[in-house]
């Protein structure tokens, strides 16, 4: 497959370049900053453009089978980053006539994780999670096949193949729960190869579970 990758200069866009590139797809990173990235290997394109600007990313999508994004924003403070980045996104990808969106959200929207979420999203996460419920809202209005996945805390652990999904809630529902970057590509790639969550929010946790 072809594949464009958003935010591919962090921890999980990265693990999604290298495994997609393991994998045998074509992959465009279409990034801010490319000497953030080692140099290209093969099947991969940098392509340096803004994800905000849904002109630019108009002139690199034709030809596509789906986008990736791993966007994230810089730190716990305001920011629109997602949202703009999904409304230009959705704009492109439509102009484009690409179809396939899965995007990387926060665990921190489901609604059930108790006190402790609750908390994190009136004080710590509260930006974040602002910027995420809208980036939310303008991916499922789109009419686009879009999938939605909601992490919790991200770690640099590798990745085990190991983890457990559920639509609509977080496996084991604690806001404490970890998952690796790694493992999080692992199931955006192979829900991309395989869709099984096409039109839902898909919460997933590390721990013994889907290999």
């Amino acid at each position: 497959m072809r594949l464009l990758i958003l935010g591919a200069t962090g921890g999980t866009g990265r693990a999604l370049l290298s495994q997609a590139v393991g994998r045998g797809h074509e992959v465009t990173a279409y990034v801010r900053s490319p000497r953030k990235l080692d140099p290209p290997v093969n099947r991969v394109t940098v392509h340096h453009g803004d994800p905000r600007s849904a002109c630019e990313l108009a002139t690199v999508l034709p030809g596509h089978d789906a986008v990736l994004s791993a966007l994230g924003p810089p730190g716990p403070g305001p920011t629109t980053i997602l949202r703009l980045a999904a409304r230009s996104v959705v704009e492109a990808m439509q102009a484009a006539n690409v179809r396939r969106l899965l995007v990387v959200s926060a665990a921190v929207l489901f609604a059930d994780l108790g006190m402790l979420g609750r908390l994190l999203r009136r004080t710590l996460l509260k930006n974040v999670a602002e910027d995420s419920a809208e980036m939310e809202r303008i991916v499922m209005a789109s009419g686009l096949e879009w999938t939605i996945a909601r992490p919790p805390r991200l770690t640099n652990g590798g990745l085990s193949g190991r983890y457990r999904i559920e639509e609509e809630r977080l496996p084991g529902g604690s806001a404490a729960a970890t998952i690796s970057r790694a493992d999080v590509a692992h199931f955006l790639l192979d829900e991309v190869e395989r869709p099984r969550h096409t039109h839902h929010i898909v919460g997933i946790a590390g721990g013994r579970g889907r290999t």
